[in-house]
This record gives structure tokens, C-alpha cells and sequence, in this order.
């Protein structure tokens, strides 16, 4: 009786304990899905399995420390629900250290001096980054690169596929060191091709009958109707034909000399494949010429050597300016808001560039942006070196590009037409945000990590802002923008050389180019101005950046 009875408690032991086993699996199968839908990252679990998504980099969650920069008003961290939402997919947690903006370097070779590295630096000061590289701070990545990241050989081999863009970079060239080595995962992004662009008031074109000008000589007599015709329509001659931009001086109005197929400083001949210095070339003195013309008869801003941001401000909003040198939102935009607010017709548009007297429409580079921006280090102190270039990898991903460009299906974005299109969250934030500042808030874009991002996410984030997308539209063909100087890289003693020699000869120059405008100093002297910065080093210069450009070649192969 008694084996009976202790047979039947241990039947009904063994039976509680698999229905507890069974409701152990069941919740286990649930754990981390916060009640949400698996994205297609996510495996099929059964009940017996924890879900885990498919894109996971390691099984054991690790931790990387990275160091940063800070962004205006928004501090990068890993509670930005893109960061926590790459954590689930990788399994890989971040956690931030930010450079001020005040001072950044200091403090970045104050932790580099340090014996406490941060795992990852994500930073595009490539001078420092170059600068710690050699002295054994980061290690070299092209093997890493070769063996863990297929998807960030596939974009450098061939970034932003099938996207227009007025120059294409040898992005393998532009990453190698002078020692032959890597040290840098890049952000690649179409927009940052672009720079400034110019700008006019089309709607004082109208007025006055006028076509945009597209030659060096129609921009002289639209500039002289605006002073002579009053556009603005106050019956007073307080129209500022030609204004510098947003308080940049003279590099904003130096652009108008490509018209003459001048280069504002160092760049590739197309025709010799040399480095050559555009301001000691005749095509330069002709440029200034034009610009000496404009200044003498009152066409361009009188002022514009000293003129501030804010007096750049009030007038272009204040009705008085009609052509100016700008970056689109910040000058454009701006500029468009504020006359908006005296007439709804009142406008400014972007205007490509004057073509030149050899038929070529372009506009130099050494003040336009680049798609590439050299930001991600691993450091010699990182403990997971094939995790964290994986993580990179994951970036340059199918899933990690939309993950970077459009946010969170659902929240930031949903699937239209097959394509992803921002939610109100980004294109009518309920905080007031504008799309650019909603998709920094959440981490779209990364804000420091490496990414790849084309055309289309920017558009929507700018339909609102007409004056940027046509921009875009107009600078982003082929050869509108001059592709720019290559990321020369030098070594030491070339670098300390070079650094002397361009203060010296920028130290005379800059203000000879002023005076030459103003006509404080005759075109005359032109020659001697030219000798003068011989005599400061320029065949030096030269070799310096053709020796390293001989190096660049050679790694493009």
C-alpha cells in the first residue's frame, strides 16, 4: 500500500514538474520582444527557442566604449532609439563618450595620452586620427575590412550605386595612408557633395525682365540693373547687388572667378594629372579683375571684408541683396524664410553655376563639401577588434543602411510602394522639430558611426525646404562640382613643412586678394605678387603635394 502511494506522489511530481518546464519554455520564447512583432531581421523561434534576431554579431553581449563628438543641442547616447534598436540586432551595446564642442581636441589628446583608450573613436578629425595612428594608438583595418565587412568593400569599391553626383572619389586611395595603411571605416554621404551654391532673387529677375545669367558678363548686367533699376521697389538706391555670405568674406565671393576657369588654390590639372596653384595663374588675375570691376562700380558689397553674419542676415532678409555665395539651408532657407515675412512672392533660388570662357559650368571645390568623412577607429585597446568591424559591417548592411537612413519601421518610417517613407514623427514632429534636428534627436544617421546615405531620405526630409532639394537637383550633376583635391596624405616631415610654407605664403596673400579687389593695389602688380609667393616656398609646396599625390596614385591602382 504504502510503495503504491509514495509511486503515485512521485507520478505527480514528475508531472508538475513538466508542466513547469513547459511553462518555463513558453515565456522564454517570448522574452525581449516587448510584445512587438519580430522585424525580418528575426529568426522563426518555436516555443522551445529564445527569439533571436538573425543579425546578431555575438551570442554573449559585449560592451564598446566609443568616443565622440557632441552635436548642438543633442547628446549622442545610447538611450537614442536607434542605438538601443542596433544593440538588439547585434547583441552589441555602445556606450558614449562625447568631445566637447568647445576644445575638442584638447580633450581628445588628453584621452589619447591617456593608458585608458576608448574601444572605438568616431571622430573626422583626420589630422589627429592620422596623427595617433602612427603612433600606434588605432590599428590597421584593410585586413579586417577584407575579411569581416563584405558589405563595406562592395561601398567602397563602388559608393552610393546609381546615385548622381557631380564627382566620383577613389574612396580605397582616399582612406590609405602614407604608410599604406587603413586606420578609418568612413561615413559616405551624397548631400555633402554638394557645399554652397549661388544664389539669386529670381523674383527681382522677373520684375526687371531678366533671364538668370549663365556667363560671367550676364552676371554683370543683371547685377547692374539690380543697383540701377530698383527691384525692391522703395524709390531708393539701397540695393546690394552682390553680397558676401553668411559672414564668410572673401572665399564667398571668390567662387565667381571659376567664370574664367580660374581655381581658387591647389588642384589636379586634368590635363598634365599634376597638382598645380590656381592664384598665380593668369586665368586668376583675370577672375580678379571682374571682381575689382564689380567692387569699383558698386556691385559688390562695399563692406564685404568686414560685414558680419548678422549685418549678412539683415540684408538678405531686410529686401536689399539680390546674388550671394551660400550653403542651401542655412543661407538659402534662411534668407527665403525672412523675406517671406515681408511678401509671400519675395525669393531667393539657387542658380548653377556661370559657365566659363571655355564652355566648362563648375564651381571649385575649395569651398564645396565632400561625401567622405573619415570617422571610425578601432583602438589597440578594443578586446573584440572582429566584433566591432562586423558591427561596421552591419552598417553598410541592407537592413543597417535603412536602420541608419529612415530610422525604426512603424515609428520613423513605413514601407510605401516598396520604399520607405518618414512618418510624422520626422516630417511633422510634435515637438516642433524640424526633420533634420527629429531624425539627429532618435540617432537616424547614426551621428557617429559609418553609413552610407543616398539621396532619397534627404529629399524627403526637405520637401518642405524647395530652396535645398533644387539645390541638389541643379549641383548634383556630373561636373558641376569640381571633384575635389584627393585626401593627400604626408608623411611627418612633409606635413610640418607644408604647414609652414601655405601660412607663409596664405599670410601674403589673402590680403594682396583683397587689395587687388578693392583696388588698393593695381592689377599691375600682379607679377609680383606671383613671384612673391615663389619666394615663400611655393616650388616646395608643389612637390610636397605631387610626391604625396604620386603615393595616392599608386594606392588607387
Amino acid at each position: 500500500m504504502m510503495r503504491k502511494r509514495l509511486l503515485t506522489i512521485i507520478s505527480i511530481g514528475l508531472i508538475l514538474s513538466l508542466l513547469l518546464i513547459s511553462v518555463g519554455c513558453s515565456s522564454s520564447g517570448k522574452t525581449g520582444t516587448s510584445g512587438q512583432k519580430p522585424d525580418s531581421s528575426q529568426t522563426t523561434t518555436t516555443d522551445s527557442e529564445p527569439s533571436k534576431p538573425s543579425t546578431y554579431i555575438t551570442d554573449k553581449k559585449i560592451t564598446l566604449t566609443m568616443l565622440t563628438g557632441e552635436w548642438a543641442g543633442i547628446q549622442v547616447g545610447n538611450d537614442m532609439p536607434v542605438y538601443q534598436e542596433l544593440e538588439r540586432r547585434t547583441n552589441i551595446h555602445l556606450e558614449f563618450q562625447l568631445l566637447p564642442l568647445t576644445n575638442p581636441l584638447e580633450k581628445f589628446n588628453l584621452i589619447m595620452a591617456s593608458n585608458d583608450l576608448p574601444d572605438i573613436v568616431g571622430w573626422s578629425n583626420t589630422e589627429a586620427i592620422l596623427k595617433y595612428a602612427k603612433q600606434g594608438a588605432f590599428i590597421p583595418l584593410q585586413d579586417l575590412i577584407k575579411e569581416h565587412a563584405p558589405n563595406i568593400v562592395k561601398a567602397l569599391d563602388n559608393p552610393l550605386p546609381g546615385e548622381p553626383l557631380p564627382y566620383k572619389l577613389n574612396i580605397w586611395a582616399e582612406l590609405t595612408a602614407d604608410d599604406g595603411n587603413i586606420y578609418t571605416v568612413p561615413c559616405i554621404t551624397s548631400s555633402n557633395a554638394i557645399g554652397a551654391v549661388y544664389a539669386i532673387r529670381t523674383d527681382w529677375l522677373e520684375k526687371l525682365n531678366l533671364k538668370v545669367p549663365e556667363t560671367a558678363e550676364e552676371l554683370y548686367n543683371v547685377l547692374k540693373a539690380f543697383k540701377e533699376q530698383d527691384p525692391n521697389g522703395n524709390g531708393e538706391a539701397d540695393e546690394i547687388p552682390f553680397i558676401s555670405g553668411q559672414g564668410g568674406k572673401t572665399n564667398t565671393i571668390l567662387p565667381v572667378i571659376n567664370a574664367f576657369d580660374a581655381h581658387m588654390g591647389l588642384y589636379v590639372d586634368e590635363n598634365t594629372n599634376t597638382i598645380k596653384y590656381g592664384p598665380i595663374e593668369e586665368n586668376y588675375k583675370e577672375g580678379l579683375a571682374f571682381l575689382n570691376k564689380l567692387y569699383k562700380e558698386g556691385l559688390l558689397e562695399q563692406d564685404y571684408l568686414t560685414a558680419t553674419r548678422d549685418q549678412w542676415l539683415a540684408r538678405a532678409t531686410g529686401n536689399q541683396a539680390g546674388f550671394m555665395f551660400v550653403w542651401p539651408a542655412s543661407g538659402i532657407g534662411v534668407a527665403t524664410n525672412g523675406l517671406k515675412k515681408l511678401n509671400e512672392e519675395y525669393r531667393f533660388e539657387p542658380m548653377a553655376p556661370l559657365k566659363s570662357k571655355s564652355g566648362k559650368q563648375y564651381k571649385d571645390t575649395a569651398t564645396a563639401g565632400n561625401y567622405l568623412v573619415y570617422r571610425n577607429c578601432i583602438t589597440v585597446s578594443n578586446k573584440y577588434p572582429v566584433e566591432t568591424m562586423k558591427l561596421f559591417d552591419y552598417c553598410f548592411s541592407e537592413e543597417g543602411l535603412r536602420l541608419a537612413m529612415y530610422g525604426i519601421e512603424g515609428v520613423h518610417y513605413t514601407m510605401v510602394n516598396g520604399k520607405p517613407v518618414y512618418t510624422d514623427l520626422i516630417l511633422n514632429n510634435p515637438e516642433g522639430l524640424d526633420p533634420e534636428l527629429a531624425r539627429i534627436k532618435d540617432g537616424i544617421f547614426w551621428t557617429c558611426l559609418p553609413y552610407q546615405i543616398g539621396w532619397d531620405c534627404n529629399f524627403q526630409a526637405m520637401q518642405n525646404s524647395p530652396w535645398v532639394t533644387k539645390s541638389w537637383e541643379l549641383y548634383r550633376e556630373p561636373g558641376m562640382v569640381e571633384a575635389p583635391m584627393p585626401a593627400l596624405k604626408f608623411t611627418d616631415e612633409e606635413f610640418s613643412r607644408r604647414s609652414q610654407i601655405i601660412t607663409e605664403i596664405d599670410t601674403y596673400k589673402d590680403p594682396m586678394i583683397d587689395k587687388f579687389i578693392m583696388g588698393v593695389e593695381p592689377l599691375e602688380k600682379f607679377d609680383e605678387f606671383v613671384e612673391n609667393i615663389k619666394k615663400a616656398g611655393l616650388d616646395e609646396l608643389l612637390k610636397i603635394q605631387n610626391d604625396a599625390y604620386k603615393r595616392y596614385l599608386e594606392f588607387a591602382k
